[in-house]
């Protein structure tokens, strides 16, 4: 198989071009046992980055100048060290690594291995390991921050004081609605043309909206099934779901709900197994749009953070993905860039299987690359990631494009670990360059790898210890610098999935493309909310909590918010005294208070207009409590209701406590 290796131009590369190979076949998986490329495969399978407890002398080099056997130089060494003898010239397979008790022929050869290292390969010894009281800087100043737009919101084509319908619309545009509600309404033509049952009427962007509006209604106030939405005559019955939209028609939109076209799609799956095919055709349009809205809205401050997330699936699909060490495991995964300020989701992409690419670098390498975008974010950003994205090779790219980085590395080499009389804080680093290696003993070891920081600035970690009487205390212990600031700068699309999981529109569904359309509205609805956010202490005011940005945004979709206000059991009413309801009519955001519109429950007839000759029978409906035909609703509930001499159920309704409006 053939390998990439790095320029030898470069100084990195002489003392990485041999510990790290590519391989060009790369599923793209992303659970802790396996990587995206032979860099980190290389850790997985032992061959660490550096292996310490040679006791060899040799230091690698850190000049172009010098020989691949040159000792590698710290910042208080550079004048004193001393070169060592050149080894033996090793050939594009070899490593740098050889372990004393396998011997090269034992090595198993195939696909997904790697060569056995040369004998005569020096090793990487622990005579390159510092301390941090050893004086480290950095080779060159930081690039400066130049973003190619200013930091912050970007949706100044909106009014002063936008509301969260209008934030959520920059995600979910006229245009993108109206291609979605078309191909909608010509995917349950198609089913009726196959046979399947069901009444359609066509939908537009404001059934569309009243439906995402139920779908948040939902996510707010959760029941265990749908159906009980709808459902009039339970102790838990909710009113204002059948006010917007019948469960019928919800339903029948949830059954036919597609994003592209159906012709489009049969031609499409025809290419299976060929270059043509797009296996995310089926989320194409909206995918998309709303990748470019969340760039376009929104540009991330200096630190951001790249990580995978996981929308919770068991479908038996080829994109379904396993990470052991996930909350949710088994899903579909999502690589994501969040701004670490906020968790506004910047970019994303979505995994789609088994990995082909022109790079050859893997596709953790590609998708940082393609996140980090000059053009579209600028230079002299910082990137925080895991163990599945760091790689010297990904970083040394990333400073050519004025990006720093910071990442753990995986360090699974038993002889490579620092030792376990090595006592808690203890720091060793080494330098190449740009890269520097750090590992820090704390309750286990920690690896990590920047082109951001120096080793030690004084960091101290606080951690609760047993002393030998038995007592707990505090004791501060030495943190590196690299790892302060990655526990700091991190945690942007943990914040990001944690904001998504307070009030997520997921259910179950059979088809995947709607389960991530779902996941869109969540990313949507999120950023919105982040975006109000900021609008408002750019004003110095008071932003919205969570909950209360999704009512009204709820409330806005689905025109109307009906306030549901129960009487105490003190007050109930009594037959012939209605209870009261309170309808929103106004809803002023944020400062201006709910403007409130008291009226009371009257019986009303369901159809005034009517010929005299079809009074009897021209829209009557069911009784929502005894289930007989009426005339009459009440003009508040939206209820139908009889109200005859024998059969007052209007006032019988509105009396029961549970369901008093």
């Amino acid at each position: 198989m053939s390998r990439k290796r790095l320029s030898t131009e470069d100084p990195v590369s002489k003392l990485l071009e041999d510990t790290f190979s590519d391989e060009d076949d790369d599923d793209g998986d992303s659970a802790p046992d396996s990587f995206s490329s032979g860099v980190e495969e290389d850790f997985e399978e032992g061959d660490d980055l550096f292996e310490d407890t040679s006791d060899e002398d040799y230091i690698p080099s850190t000049s172009p100048g010098q020989s691949r056997s040159t000792p590698l130089q710290s910042s208080s060494q550079q004048q004193t060290s001393k070169s060592v003898s050149e080894p033996e010239q090793t050939n594009e397979g070899d490593r740098c690594h050889a372990t004393p008790s396998k011997s090269p022929s034992t090595r198993k050869q195939g696909h997904g291995t790697r060569t056995a290292a040369s004998p005569q390969t020096p090793r990487l010894s622990a005579a390159g390991w510092q301390t941090e009281q050893q004086p480290d800087a950095l080779p060159e100043p930081l690039p400066g921050f130049c973003p190619a737009r200013t930091p912050g919101v970007q949706v100044f084509w909106l009014s002063d004081k936008p509301s969260p319908s209008e934030l959520f619309k920059t995600f979910f545009d006229e245009k993108s609605v109206r291609i979605i509600c078309k191909n909608t309404n010509k995917q349950a033509q198609k089913k009726i043309n196959e046979g399947k049952k069901f009444k359609w009427r066509d939908i537009g962007p404001i059934d569309f909206f009243k439906f995402v509006g139920l779908l948040f209604y939902m996510a707010v106030l959760k029941l265990p099934e749908v159906r009980l939405y709808w459902k009039q005559n339970s102790l838990f019955s909710v009113m204002s779901p059948a006010l917007v939209m019948s469960r019928n028609t919800f339903q029948v939109i949830s059954w036919n709900l597609h994003l592209s076209d159906p012709d489009e799609d049969a031609e499409n799956d025809k290419k299976k197994g060929t270059p043509e095919y797009d296996p995310l055709h089926r989320l194409r349009p909206l995918y998309d749009h709303l990748r470019n809205a969340c760039k376009a809205s929104y540009h991330p401050r200096q630190n951001v953070s790249i990580d995978e997330r996981m929308v919770t699936t068991k479908a038996k699909i080829g994109m379904r993905h396993y990470i052991k060490n996930k909350p949710n495991k088994y899903g579909l995964k999502l690589f994501v860039m969040a701004d670490s300020s906020n968790g506004y989701t910047s970019d994303f992409s979505v995994y789609t299987g088994r990995y082909h690419n022109s790079s050859g670098h893997g596709l953790a390498y590609d998708t940082v690359i393609g996140f980090m975008s000059q053009k579209y974010l600028g230079s002299g950003y910082h990137l925080y990631c895991d163990n599945y994205y760091t790689s010297p090779k990904l970083f040394m790219e990333l400073c050519s494009l004025k990006v720093c980085a910071c990442g753990t590395y995986r360090d699974n080499r038993r002889e490579s670990r620092t030792k376990k009389k090595d006592s808690r804080g203890t720091i060793r680093w080494m330098r190449n360059g740009p890269l520097l290696f750090v590992k820090w003993m704390d309750s286990k070891q920690v690896s990590i790898c920047s082109t951001i920081h120096t080793v030690y600035s004084g960091e101290i970690a606080k951690r609760h210890v047993k002393g030998k009487d038995g007592q707990w205390k505090i004791q501060n212990i030495p943190m590196p610098t690299p790892v302060a600031e990655y526990n700091k700068y991190m945690g942007g699309v943990d914040l990001s999935d944690q904001l998504i999981q307070y009030y997520s529109v997921h259910h179950k569904t059979m088809s995947w493309y709607r389960l991530l359309f779902q996941h869109f509205i969540d990313i949507a609805a999120t950023n919105s909310y982040i975006l109000h956010k900021e609008l408002s202490r750019m004003k110095q005011k008071q932003p919205m909590t969570h909950l209360k940005f999704m009512e009204t945004l709820t409330a806005e979709l689905c025109g109307y918010m009906l306030d549901m206000t129960p009487v105490p059991p003190s007050r109930q009413a009594t037959p012939g005294s209605p209870s009261e309801c309170v309808l929103l009519s106004t809803l002023d955001w944020p400062s201006t208070p709910d403007k409130v519109v008291v009226q009371t429950c009257t019986p009303v007839a369901i159809k005034p207009d009517v010929d005299k000759s079809k009074k009897g029978t021209e829209g009557r409906r069911s009784c929502v409590h005894c289930k007989k035909k009426t005339a009459w609703k009440c003009r508040n509930c939206g209820v139908s209701l009889c109200v005859i001499v024998d059969r007052n159920c209007f006032a019988d309704w509105h009396d029961a406590g549970p369901f008093a409006c």
